[in-house]
């Protein structure tokens, strides 16, 4: 029992970096000197939180990749007339574009936002249990992300992450409409 509480405090030690995982090269909205900054609305991302190389693809947007890959969350906003989802996609693209902390913030509460949708839904969780995996899987994918960004500086998983999580929307918000 003791080997495996010091095999996580090793692992939980690991997870918060003191050096970012990627560079958070100059750009349209921040610049490297922006790191000195304080400010409730000057703050950069923290770089723990930090996806992608900043503005690697174009000088307008912070994290390209990871801005674009809310398409997905506006596309069934669309689809399925969702405002808690248009809501989380608008503020997840911004705060990949604008890498603020702040901003962050308001993408958080996009989450929680779309949280409890799902719970003001929760007949439908009732009605079709098999949903609960979609959500623990988007669960996994969110937590692989964290670590593989922090430890290994990979990209990929947040856009995956973003992607899957519109994907399991689509498919709750169209078991939420037969039950009307």
């Amino acid at each position: 029992m003791q080997s495996c509480l010091d095999t996580f405090r090793d692992l939980a030690a690991k997870m918060t970096i003191t050096e970012p995982a990627f560079t958070r090269g100059p750009g349209y909205w921040t610049q490297p000197s922006d790191e000195r900054i304080k400010t409730i609305f000057g703050a950069l991302t923290n770089i723990n939180s930090q996806r992608e190389n900043w503005y690697s693809v174009t000088s307008y947007i912070g994290e390209f990749w990871c801005t674009i890959s809310n398409l997905g969350f506006i596309y069934v906003c669309i689809k399925h007339g969702s405002p808690e989802l248009l809501f989380a996609g608008i503020a997840s693209a911004v705060s990949h574009t604008i890498p603020k902390q702040w901003l962050l913030t308001v993408d958080k509460i996009g989450v929680l936002v779309v949280a409890s949708k799902v719970i003001r839904e929760r007949q439908v969780l009732k009605e079709h249990p098999w949903l609960l995996l979609p959500v623990a899987l988007a669960g996994i994918i969110n937590f692989s992300d964290s670590y593989l960004a922090r430890q290994h500086s990979q990209t990929w998983p947040h856009v995956v992450w973003h992607l899957s999580s519109a994907l399991f929307a689509d498919i709750f918000l169209r078991h939420a409409k037969q039950e009307l």
